[in-house]
């Protein structure tokens, strides 16, 4: 029977992350001449290979960089397993704990048995450090991790470009938030643009939903495991990114959630991306930890200013402060990553096929008459409702009725009881 592996495996594993990190040129060639290049994912090796690099990765108190070393020295993660504690000693920053913990490693192998089941039965790629699916900028942070495991187009992974920015901010934005997210994101998807961000509400989904609205790519880097989508109600959306990007994870599918993994997450967030936008963060905030990670990864930092007498906005105002890059228009994200504009002439525009129209056209083309006559009169910027110029036929109740299910199927927000805002622009309506 299988059973999920103890969550204290993935705990302990993180926690070991280390700040150095190499790899030579012969064992490089070596992990190549294993990969199948057909298949673009997982290496080209026999299930009990795949389980034996599993089980060396996620060994308890075994950390990534002691995987990169004990690969580079052995070999084979077979070796590693099956070499004597005083051997694996025998390499460098390897320690008795770390040798004896391998030797006692077998104890989680039938646990990884199941995960590796889940992941053939449902299309996971996993992909290793040196498999040449992993992307290189990945490779270059502090602590890239030894594995990722993968949902959805993988040519995604491996396509990163300089056109790459990290989206990130707060789980509860303001209408002013929302608006500049939709727009920012927007224009950066039709310039082909790849949006990086983490599946969490607020701007996170704003972001992701942005990016597929214009048919564009994005990636979403989980907390948990692809088995345990989190938030739960973000599933359709993760299915939806799958379709030309990609939804990943360093931790086993059957991982769930946990705020430990959510700060350790975002470093693979920044770490895939040339430059981090924070999009309204108040001082204590995980998207700062993000923004942080960017910085000792030596990429850039952007950050959208804010209202001074808003929470959510000290913590971008005070990354300007410091020195991040104040983002007022594309242009200047653009500038910051050295993107020169006049050489990408023509935009890339949406073309809707079957499955993309039902996440535009086919959204509005579901409402009622009077729903949509209503949301055609609704501004992108806040109106008091009152301001709002009717036709003769529709009631102040209609009025009411048809504005709670417009607010209920995400059309609209209600900041104020008084006040509407149309919160997503759709060509169609």
């Amino acid at each position: 029977m299988c059973h999920h592996l103890d969550f204290t495996i993935f705990d302990q594993h993180l926690r070991l992350a280390s700040a150095e990190w190499s790899c030579d040129l012969p064992f490089l060639q070596w992990m190549k001449s294993k990969c199948n290049e057909s298949s673009g994912g997982v290496f080209n090796l026999n299930h009990s290979e795949i389980l034996d690099y599993l089980q060396l990765s996620f060994a308890p108190q075994v950390g990534p960089a002691a995987v990169i070393r004990l690969m580079k020295e052995f070999g084979e993660a077979g070796k590693v397993l099956n070499a004597l504690p005083g051997r694996l000693q025998a390499v460098h920053n390897i320690g008795r704990k770390t040798a004896k913990a391998i030797a006692r490693s077998d104890v989680i192998r039938e646990q990884l048995t199941c995960e590796l089941q889940y992941c053939m039965k449902n299309n996971i790629e996993i992909v290793c450090y040196h498999h040449e699916n992993y992307p290189q900028i990945l490779r270059q942070i502090p602590s890239p991790p030894p594995v990722v495991f993968c949902l959805g187009n993988i040519q995604a992974l491996n396509s990163l470009s300089r056109k790459t920015l990290a989206m990130v901010g707060t789980r509860h934005p303001t209408l002013y938030g929302q608006r500049v997210t939709r727009r920012l994101t927007a224009k950066l998807s039709r310039h082909g643009f790849t949006i990086v961000s983490g599946l969490a509400r607020g701007i996170d989904r704003i972001a992701h939903e942005a990016t597929l609205d214009e048919c564009g790519v994005t990636l979403a880097v989980l907390g948990s495991g692809l088995q345990n989508i989190y938030p739960t109600n973000h599933g359709k959306l993760a299915q939806r990114i799958q379709r030309d990007g990609l939804v990943i994870s360093e931790v086993l599918p059957s991982a769930p959630p946990h705020s430990r993994l959510f700060p350790r997450r975002n470093r693979i967030i920044s770490g895939l991306s040339y430059g981090t936008l924070i999009i309204e963060a108040a001082l204590r905030s995980g998207a700062l930890i993000t923004a942080r990670h960017a910085l000792e990864q030596n990429r850039e930092v952007l950050a959208i200013p804010g209202m001074i007498d808003t929470a959510v906005a000290g913590g971008c105002n005070k990354l300007i402060k410091d020195g991040a890059q104040l983002v007022e228009s594309v242009e200047d994200i653009f500038d910051a990553l050295n993107f020169d504009l006049s050489q990408d002439s023509l935009m890339r525009t949406c073309e809707l096929t079957e499955t993309s129209a039902n996440t535009t056209q086919f959204r509005v083309r579901d409402l009622s008459v009077i729903e949509a006559k209503i949301l055609q009169l609704i501004p992108e910027e806040p109106t008091f409702i009152d301001m709002l110029e009717l036709p003769e036929d529709v009631t102040t109740g209609k009025l009411l009725s048809t504005l709670t299910t417009l607010e209920l199927k995400q059309f609209i927000s209600r900041p104020a009881s008084n006040v509407v805002v149309r919160i997503e622009t759709n060509p169609s309506v």
